[in-house]
């Protein structure tokens, strides 16, 4: 399925879905669309905030549409719904997600971009990749250099390996960005210690 069709489907689903509770239209460049968050215990909030040209919008229908080559690389847990994952906005344009998986998707690293869609009432916000504290497999492979995890998902030391030195020399690392503000840093490392902590491990979705 091409991407024009894929818009104009996820177009007519927010419409109809949205129905008469749609005050207003999102728009793109007031609402604000990390990089999609992922962890294999499924703990960490990914948040999407969705604005229109009035303010916040509530009830709105945000998707996160992975493309097929993404869907393919993220290490995804048992039970997480794929490619297509959605949530509702509250009175804030808040559209709280918990993602169970693992992996990092650079966008500029994927074969055939985007590597994933987020949409808001069938409007597209942003074209973004995915970050994870786990972010590359026992032997340091990110996704894009084939990575091979197994039959898990797991948050381990040689994720922690990847993680410290941008953390601790303050060097930017598209994967270590966990809240996509173009640094890494403390808020970061909050982020993602508490998961290596734990060795935060799934069953990985066949």
């Amino acid at each position: 399925m091409g991407s024009r069709t894929t818009r104009w489907i996820l177009l007519a689903a927010g419409i109809a879905a949205a129905g008469l509770a749609w005050a207003g239209l999102p728009d793109a460049s007031l609402s604000t669309v990390p990089n999609v968050l992922v962890s294999p215990d499924g703990t960490l909030e990914y948040m999407v905030t969705v604005v229109g040209e009035s303010g916040p919008l509530d009830t709105a229908l945000v998707q996160i549409s992975f493309s097929t080559e993404a869907a393919g690389l993220v290490c995804w847990c048992t039970g997480q719904t794929k490619p297509l994952i959605e949530a509702r906005t509250n009175a804030s344009g808040q559209a709280s997600f918990f993602i169970a998986g693992g992996g990092c998707l650079n966008p500029d690293s994927v074969a055939s971009p985007p590597a994933v869609e987020v949409y808001a009432n069938g409007i597209l916000l942003k074209e973004v990749g995915v970050v994870s504290p786990d972010a590359v497999d026992s032997d340091g492979f990110l996704p894009t250099q084939g990575w091979n995890t197994g039959m898990l998902c797991t948050a381990g030391l040689s994720d922690a390996a990847r993680h410290t030195s941008p953390i601790s020399s303050g060097q930017y690392d598209f994967c270590t960005d966990m809240d996509s503000d173009l640094d890494c840093d403390l808020e970061d490392a909050v982020a993602i210690t508490p998961v290596l902590a734990t060795g935060a491990a799934c069953t990985r979705s066949p």
